[in-house]
């Protein structure tokens, strides 16, 4: 979706036009996951059984709802940074980051399954390097997009949001999506029971687990610091305004299309589980290098190598997790997946805005990322069956349910 690295980057600057408190930052970006952690797991049972294309028709419309509940209020004048509005303001900023967050919830995990069911395993490095080169470009414009609220204002900022969104309609008019195998009518009942083996499938499948366990400390360590604390660190450390600390996010987006595009070009990566966790490696060491830094052109140049290792990142794990995942619980796991990744950043966020207020924003970058620099090297020397992971699994190496 081309405006989602627009929308954090959009309420997170808004907050701080508000009121610069690193606090309000986190307790924003928790708003904006909350949905995630409340819906994601139901909706993985509704993408592994209902009509997957209205499903993306639906989450389509929530998020045009929210740019335009978001543009409305601004109008309004609702949302203000007048003193007296600031209360009132933040909070009906989570609201329209909670309506974002909640066509996360069900739109995230059905657009990742829903490639596996359209190219087989033999191909699915490449389709996910491909999707996510797709994502790349809306990192590259959805942040410039966010760049634009220096001449458009914030109300201006989420009419173009809304634009770009219904655009995306046409396109869903046309596509054809495969439909799950299994249909039935869903109750109770039965939704307890396919959550519990969609979770199940994960807890018992010893490389898979790992992976998203390394997933759910990257996203409470370092990803939600990510996401809510790198706007106020370019603001208070570069001196960096809303433009300039766009292009920080520009310059990693094509660095995560760079990796990307190298991904996409080959058919197989032997060890992939080890490269993978050597991503994590690299990317806490420049996360600490990123807290440190006081220069803006540093910055560019170490999130650039960071985009670089985040493509490998994030389509390493995608891919071994999919490539070892049966087809008919693949909704399921990728719930958990984003409930894992997607949710745990405003967990995150909440903690690095609470830690950020007794530190910093630049010194609890450097804590977290040392945290979890030492998860990754513990992970790389004790898990010898995890870096052995191919990316094109025998089909004898695929767990069942």
């Amino acid at each position: 979706m081309l405006v989602n690295g627009s929308q954090r980057l959009g309420v997170v600057y808004l907050v701080l036009e508000i009121k610069n408190s690193a606090l309000l930052v986190g307790l924003t970006s928790f708003a904006l996951g909350l949905p995630i952690l409340l819906f994601s797991l139901p909706a993985g049972v509704l993408i592994d059984t209902l009509n997957r294309r209205r499903l993306l028709f639906i989450t389509q419309t929530l998020a045009l709802i929210g740019s335009m509940v978001g543009a409305i209020l601004l109008w309004t004048g609702a949302i203000s940074t007048e003193g007296d509005k600031i209360p009132q303001s933040i909070a009906l900023v989570a609201i329209v980051a909670f309506i974002f967050g909640s066509a996360v919830a069900m739109g995230q995990p059905l657009r990742q399954a829903i490639i596996p069911t359209i190219i087989g395993r033999s191909n699915l490095m490449n389709a996910i390097a491909l999707n996510t080169i797709t994502q790349n470009v809306s990192q590259i414009i959805g942040p410039a997009l966010a760049g634009s609220i220096a001449l458009l204002a914030f109300d201006g900022f989420f009419v173009a949001q809304a634009a770009f969104l219904a655009l995306g309609f046409v396109f869903l008019i046309r596509l054809r999506v495969p439909q799950p195998e299994r249909k039935e009518t869903i109750n109770f009942t039965s939704y307890k029971r396919d959550i519990a083996e969609g979770i199940r499938f994960v807890v018992s499948t010893p490389n898979i687990r790992v992976l998203i366990i390394l997933l759910i400390i990257s996203a409470l360590l370092v990803a939600g610091a990510w996401g809510s604390l790198l706007p106020k660190i370019a603001r208070d450390n570069l001196g960096a305004g809303v433009f300039e600390t766009s292009m920080i996010f520009v310059v990693m987006g094509i660095g995560t299309l760079c990796s990307s595009l190298f991904l996409a070009s080959i058919k197989e990566l032997k060890n992939a589980g080890g490269w993978f966790i050597a991503t994590n490696i690299l990317g806490s060491s420049l996360m600490i290098g990123l807290g440190l830094s006081h220069s803006y052109p540093l910055t560019l140049v170490l999130m650039g190598i960071t985009g670089i290792n985040a493509g490998f990142f994030m389509n390493l794990n995608l891919t071994l997790i999919q490539a070892y995942t049966p087809q008919h619980v693949m909704g399921r796991v990728m719930s958990v997946y984003t409930l894992c990744f997607m949710g745990g950043m405003p967990l995150g966020a909440l903690i690095s805005g609470l830690g950020a207020e007794i530190t910093s924003a630049g010194g609890w970058f450097v804590i977290v990322s040392g945290i979890q620099l030492v998860v990754a090297i513990t992970a790389i020397i004790t898990q010898p069956s995890m870096r052995r992971m191919s990316t094109l699994p025998a089909d004898g190496d695929v767990a069942d349910v």
